[in-house]
């Protein structure tokens, strides 16, 4: 069997478990956003006199937008590392089919600019 099939025989066996299950895997990584999400709201209501809710309203959109393109370039360096594109889109729970509407990059010739990802890793840089 490849990789590439055992990854497929993984992932559908992960995506038949139930929700508490998969959600035992991020149930710490959660609780770390989480905590992450309230100190820097409370940080964008002081700095800015924004209610607590929008704040945390705010941060947690500027969160999602980077996990989103953080999730796009991992898709990168997974075809990179030779998996596949339908099971890279399984992975993102996407369906095979859409692999090119899900991940546009990964597409021929596709223009890759600089992400969002790649804008805040600079700043650890600096």
């Amino acid at each position: 069997m490849s990789l590439n099939q055992e990854d497929r025989r993984a992932l559908e066996e992960l995506c038949a478990e139930t929700l508490d299950e998969r959600l035992a895997y991020v149930r710490k990584p959660f609780m770390v956003l989480w905590a992450a999400v309230q100190e820097a709201s409370a940080e964008v209501e002081e700095d800015y006199g924004l209610s607590a809710d929008l704040a945390q309203v705010w941060v947690a959109e500027q969160l999602r937008r980077i996990a989103d393109s953080l999730v796009d370039r991992l898709a990168e360096k997974s075809i990179a590392h030779g998996m596949s594109k339908s099971n890279v889109s399984r992975a993102a729970g996407a369906a095979p089919s859409n692999a090119n509407r899900r991940f546009p990059r990964l597409r021929e010739g596709a223009v890759r600019d600089r992400m969002l990802i790649d804008e805040v890793l600079d700043q650890f840089e600096s």
